[in-house]
Order: C-alpha cells, then sequence, then structure tokens
C-alpha cells in the first residue's frame, strides 16, 4: 500500500480511440538480459488481476475477484478461498454486467463495486511463505483494504475462508516471509513479526523503530505536492532492509518533475502527457539491538528485486546478467494505474546505488502495460 505523501486527484484525461494496450508481458529471467516472454497460462487473463508474485508463483484474482495459485511454468492453479470468506465481509452478491453487492460485517448498509473496482482493492498484495510445489504446508498472506487501510490475513491448504490477523499496527505497508515467519511494515516504520508455524498466529514481537535522519532529510527534498513515496520490506538470511521509492507525480520527458498545473499550456487546451516517474530509491537495514534504520550505501554484490512481486535479494554471482549494487523495479502504483489512457505500467527500470542513476528497460515512457509487469523468481 502506498505510504502516501500526495494522493492525486481531479486528473484531466485525453481520450483518444487509438489507445495501445499491451498483452500480458511478464519481466522474466534475471539470467539474461532483460528477457521478456508470454506463456499460454497468462495469454487470456486481460481480465484478472495480478496481487502477488512469490516462490515462482502468482497470486491472481479471476474475472468474479477470486483469487487462486498460479504456477506460470507448469500451468498449475491452486483455488483459494472466495471473496465472501474475507474476515470483513459478510456476503457478496453478483448482480450483474460484473457489479457486485458487498455487504460489510458490522454494517447495515451494503455497497456495490464493479469488477475492476472490486478487484483492485480486495487484495492489496500477497506472498506465499513456501513454495506450493515443495512445502504442502505452505501459507498464503494477502493484504486486504479495509477502510483505506491495508489490514492482514491468510490462509493454508485446505481452508474454507481467511483468517484475520490480529496486529498492533493501525496499516501496513507491506510484507514479506522468511523461515515460516511473517514481518510487516507499518507505521514509524516499524516491523511487525508472527510465527507462522502457529495454527492460529499471533504477533510475535513488535519493533518500534526510530525514524531515520536520512529519511526526514530526503522527504523535505521530496515535497508531498510534487512526489508519492512507496516503501517496501526486504529480507536476507540475516537482514531486514526498509527500501523507499520515491516517485514523481508528473515528468516530463527532460526528467523534471513539475505541478499538475504545468501540464496545461498556451498552445492546448489539451494537457500534456506526463505520467508518473520513479526518480530515486533509499535502502536502510535494521539494527534490532538499538532498534534503527542503519543507512545502506550499497548492497555490494546484491540486486533488489521490489514492485508488486514479494521482494527478492538475490546474489548476482548465482544469477549471470544481474547488476550488482542495483534495484531493479516494476511499476505497483496502483492509485495512478488506471487514470489515464495514454501509461500505466510503465514506470519500471534499474536504479544504481553507486551513482543514483536509472537505466530504463526501454522507452516506455508514454507506453501502457495491461496488465503491469511482475518480477517472477524461480526457485
Amino acid at each position: 500500500m502506498l505510504n502516501n505523501l500526495k494522493v492525486p486527484t481531479g486528473r484531466t484525461h485525453r481520450i483518444s480511440s487509438n489507445c495501445r494496450r499491451k498483452k500480458p508481458i511478464f519481466l522474466s529471467s534475471v539470467l539474461q538480459k532483460r528477457v521478456f516472454f508470454q506463456l499460454n497460462a497468462v495469454q487470456n487473463l486481460q481480465d484478472y488481476r495480478f496481487v502477488g508474485s512469490s516462490h515462482g508463483w502468482l497470486v491472481v484474482l479471476n474475472n468474479k475477484s477470486d483469487p487462486f495459485l498460479l504456477d506460470i511454468i507448469s500451468e498449475t492453479r491452486f483455488q483459494l478461498p472466495g471473496k465472501q470468506t474475507f474476515p470483513h465481509i459478510q456476503g457478496v452478491r453478483e448482480i450483474e454486467n460484473e457489479e457486485f453487492e458487498i455487504q460489510y460485517k458490522g454494517e447495515k448498509d451494503s455497497a456495490c463495486y464493479s469488477l475492476k473496482t472490486l478487484q483492485e482493492w480486495l487484495m492489496v498484495k500477497a506472498v506465499l511463505s513456501d513454495n506450493p510445489s515443495c512445502n504442502v504446508n505452505y501459507v498464503v498472506i494477502t493484504m486486504y483494504d479495509l477502510h483505506c487501510k491495508s489490514k492482514l490475513a491468510l490462509c493454508r491448504p485446505g481452508d474454507n475462508g481467511w483468517t484475520g490477523l490480529c496486529g498492533e499496527l493501525d496499516s501496513y505497508d507491506d510484507i514479506v516471509c522468511y523461515e515460516n515467519l511473517l514481518c510487516a511494515l507499518g507505521c514509524g516504520p516499524s516491523v511487525e513479526i508472527w510465527d507462522l508455524n502457529e495454527s492460529s498466529p499471533r504477533s510475535k514481537m513488535m519493533i518500534q523503530v526510530d525514524i531515520p535522519r536520512k529519511f526526514t532529510e530526503v522527504h523535505k527534498i521530496y515535497p508531498r505536492d510534487l512526489y508519492t513515496a512507496k516503501w517496501y520490506l526486504a529480507s536476507s538470511s540475516e537482514d531486514l532492509f526498509f527500501v523507499v521509492r520515491y516517485i514523481g507525480e508528473f515528468v516530463r520527458c527532460d526528467g523534471e518533475v513539475i505541478y499538475e498545473r504545468d501540464t496545461l499550456t498556451h498552445y492546448s487546451s489539451q494537457p500534456l502527457i506526463c505520467p508518473y516517474k520513479t526518480v530515486r530509491f533509499d535502502v536502510y537495514k535494521l539494527d534490532s539491538k538499538q532498534k534503527k534504520w542503519l543507512e545502506v550505501e550499497s548492497l555490494n554484490d546484491i540486486a533488489l528485486f521490489v514492485g508488486g512481486n514479494h521482494s527478492a535479494l538475490l546474489q548476482v554471482k548465482e544469477y549471470p546478467g544481474c547488476k550488482a549494487n542495483a534495484i531493479y523495479f516494476t511499476d505497483d502504483y496502483w492509485d495512478r494505474m488506471d487514470e489515464d489512457i495514454y501509461y500505466g505500467g510503465h514506470d519500471m527500470g534499474v536504479f544504481n546505488m553507486r551513482d543514483e542513476s536509472i537505466e530504463p528497460f526501454f522507452d516506455c515512457d508514454q507506453e501502457r502495460f495491461e496488465p503491469p509487469t511482475f518480477w517472477i523468481v524461480p526457485n
């Protein structure tokens, strides 16, 4: 979920019947340079929404907004508990024309949503504790939207419904799993941890962490009215990392971040095409003893992959073609993904930690990718 420095509203759109729509394309292999591929398993999923990529599996919402797991290599599918079993939902009724009526628990009035809207808020992100092909005791954990706050729920193989996780934090920004521990990033930035070995996991530990000085200083450089910040959590065998991604709301082709009002010109009543664009990353490592986030100046021989996927840290020596000390990112700015017909899903590239430069995969600033690309990191 976005840690919003700004929530854009009141956008002006240019409408055209010549909008180019991409077929499902996935950034696939980190073994070779910029390899893209399409598989039969994903070629007919235009009406589906991808909400996670973990251990080589996709977490997908189908054309009824019911979730399932998909192994894109073997094309194996595992159905997950339906949308009506989420902790905050009392019942779901399909009306017609892809419209759904949702009755929430504890509320008298129901609400109606289109399929697309329902898909957008039902599951914010999902990760797996392990590879279902190797461990039948895997757990699926999801962040779901409740009144604009991200809450947590999980299910195990054979479960008939989703079980809510009660935590200390009011909302969560990202989740990762390591060795059957669930780590969730929230306000602070703080980290809450659950032991997934328990049949009914309870919050095991809360690490309240001091805000890094650099984090505060950088926020002044990237003000709320021009930028949005996206938070990620990543884990290695020994450490937890807090990653901050800064996205310019309106970025001209020359790289300058401008205000929305500046997208209008004297020459035309239509706005300039100035899509949002990632401009910077900062990385911090958790010192659990001092309860501090320590600035990370270099990832050394590590490459970090972030986006809608389960954040992954990879040793480049095991993945020839990967750049060391770099952050590979795809577009997961869901709040603005469908805002314009000309772009969305386009914000992807490689951030070099050494010189803070960004290398695009290719020139796609004013192209639309639907559905957006996801990192697939196979075991």
